[in-house]
């Protein structure tokens, strides 16, 4: 058996499965998955490879791209580490990578009362609210960007003095009408993707969080970034730079 998450091999003793890492975030932020290369009812011995991992392609290293270089000056734009990129890589992903940024929000026990994450956050447009399922979570598979909010998130305010309206709707109900304020967590400024996964910690589930803290709530989020000025490339013997200006394909020697 074979799937994008799993590799099943039938042998004497029995039946081993093999699970893959699917876009799991390393430490530099960057995208680890791992794919199958075989396929149902082929047959592999002890050691073959049945699954490729990052920069590794049959089994074998595979770092980098193999790309047409010149070495000659241009303009000055390329002195010292400087190095000057085809606009084709840009535009045909030759260089793009995958990148998985981390986000969470905390509901807390506060002197004001317990924050609570929802759906229901006040004064926030409807278009805001639309990824958001009716737990107050993003969903998974969604496309996020930014302003968009992950999680709901209200929070009680400490009442200071009742306005008329709040007056006469405690009388008119006979409770309490406890204001709130929106702290949800929002989609920063330049991050555009996918959220590929989701995990909730709660005290109901018995999960070790801080003193005061009842529930977190972690999203991560895909992203695909494009090579860019200032980004750093090698070669494989060493040499390394600094993309200095991304020239037309017209404009390239």
């Amino acid at each position: 058996y074979v799937d994008a998450d799993r590799i099943k091999i039938r042998t004497s003793r029995g039946v081993d499965e093999y699970i893959l890492d699917k876009f799991i975030r390393s430490n530099q932020r960057t995208c680890i998955n791992q794919r199958p290369i075989v396929k149902k009812k082929d047959r592999v011995k002890r050691g073959a490879f049945i699954a490729d991992g990052p920069a590794i392609t049959r089994g074998k290293l595979s770092l980098g791209r193999n790309v047409l270089v010149a070495f000659m000056p241009w303009e000055g734009y390329n002195f010292e580490d400087g190095i000057l990129i085809n606009e084709r890589l840009v535009k045909e992903d030759i260089f793009s990578s995958m990148h998985i940024e981390e986000f969470q929000i905390e509901a807390k026990e506060l002197r004001s009362g317990v924050e609570e994450i929802t759906a229901d956050v006040p004064n926030v447009d409807e278009s805001y609210l639309k990824n958001l399922d009716e737990k107050g979570i993003v969903r998974i598979g969604a496309e996020v960007e930014p302003g968009d909010i992950l999680m709901g998130k209200v929070t009680p305010q400490v009442e200071i003095k009742l306005t008329p309206e709040e007056r006469l709707l405690r009388s008119i109900f006979g409770e309490k009408v406890q204001k709130v304020k929106d702290n949800s967590l929002r989609v920063p400024p330049g991050i555009r993707g996918k959220v590929i996964k989701i995990k909730v910690f709660s005290q109901e589930n018995q999960d070790d969080l801080p003193p005061g803290v009842l529930k977190r709530v972690k999203v991560y989020i895909a992203i695909q970034r494009k090579i860019r000025v200032g980004d750093k490339i090698a070669g494989r013997h060493g040499n390394k730079g600094v993309v200095s200006k991304i020239l037309p394909e017209e404009d390239m020697p």
